[in-house]
């Protein structure tokens, strides 16, 4: 959790929370968050350090005598909403090194969720402000498909078993774009021994790696799922997804996607787009629409989540 000072309402309260900030009290915080609409933010904010990066939410005509300023040190944002908040946020904290790259895994309840789809969507817009290796490990070029381009077999990896290292997985790894790289394609799946080990050779290889997963009950995502910071389970909200979560070992720490409607304990719910998933599909183009921006939201939360 990233200490921020907190001068507003229970509105931005709660965006911090979904965007895993945490009210600074023992601590100086790295990022001032305002709402000049929530009487006696400003005086607030006023308290702590000019150096300390600052969120000023408002309305227009509190932005203008802020843009006069002329300062990067002040971000503007007309709403508390973690959507829009989350880019700003990225862009005002300071730098710091990682550890270690983040894994990111997508898995589901039961097929027909929508998961490759996502996660195409996904990996193209976190590879704007970090880069990212996918892998498809489902072995249907599904993945490849809907980032536009024909991946390397598996194969090519399976020969190596044991002496699989990082530069392998960059000979067989395919520029989907700046920033955005691919391994793994038909016509097999990876065995679970080497999709681990390519899991582990990518993490030198891009700041972020995600993995597209068989569903929950495959060994290969059980696995998986035990070497990633964050998993993503995608479900619907009907009887035969509730019994297939109910007896799959779902990581304790994992966000529940609901795909196209209300499920229990979902972390987010994707709204029902079929236009906008119909044109991407007949257009084999970006998502847009309802579907897309609730997918904006959710990687600019996974960026700050793996930063």
């Amino acid at each position: 959790m990233t200490p921020v000072a907190i001068c507003g309402g229970t509105e931005l309260r709660q965006a911090c929370e979904l965007l895993g900030l945490e009210e600074a009290t023992q601590t100086e915080p790295r990022l001032v968050l305002a709402d000049l609409r929530v009487p006696g933010a400003a005086a607030a904010a006023s308290a702590f350090a000019a150096a300390i990066p600052r969120i000023v939410i408002g309305t227009a005509e509190q932005a203008e005598p802020l843009a006069a300023l002329g300062t990067d040190a002040i971000r503007f944002a007309r709403s508390a909403d973690a959507a829009a908040l989350g880019p700003l946020v990225l862009a005002a904290l300071p730098r710091t090194s990682r550890g270690r790259t983040s894994v990111i895994t997508l898995t589901a309840a039961r097929g027909g969720t929508g998961r490759t789809m996502c996660a195409a969507a996904l990996a193209r817009r976190m590879s704007r402000s970090c880069t990212v290796m996918a892998i498809d490990a489902t072995g249907t070029g599904a993945l490849g498909w809907w980032l536009g381009l024909v991946p390397r077999s598996w194969s090519e990896l399976e020969s190596l078993s044991g002496e699989l290292r990082p530069e392998h997985i960059e000979l067989v790894a395919m520029s989907v774009s700046p920033g955005l790289s691919l391994v793994g394609g038909p016509p097999q799946l990876p065995s679970a021994d080497v999709l681990e080990v390519t899991i582990d050779a990518a993490r030198g290889l891009a700041d972020v790696v995600l993995v597209d997963a068989p569903v929950l009950a495959d060994d290969r995502a059980q696995r998986t799922a035990r070497k990633s910071d964050r998993v993503l389970v995608f479900a619907y909200g009907d009887a035969a997804s509730r019994a297939a979560l109910d007896v799959a070992e779902v990581p304790e720490a994992a966000w529940i996607i609901g795909a196209q409607g209300q499920v229990a304990d979902a972390f987010r719910v994707l709204p029902r787009d079929e236009g906008a998933v119909a044109d991407a599909i007949g257009g084999r183009s970006r998502l847009g629409g309802a579907i897309g921006r609730a997918l904006d939201e959710l990687a600019e939360l996974l960026v700050i989540d793996a930063t």
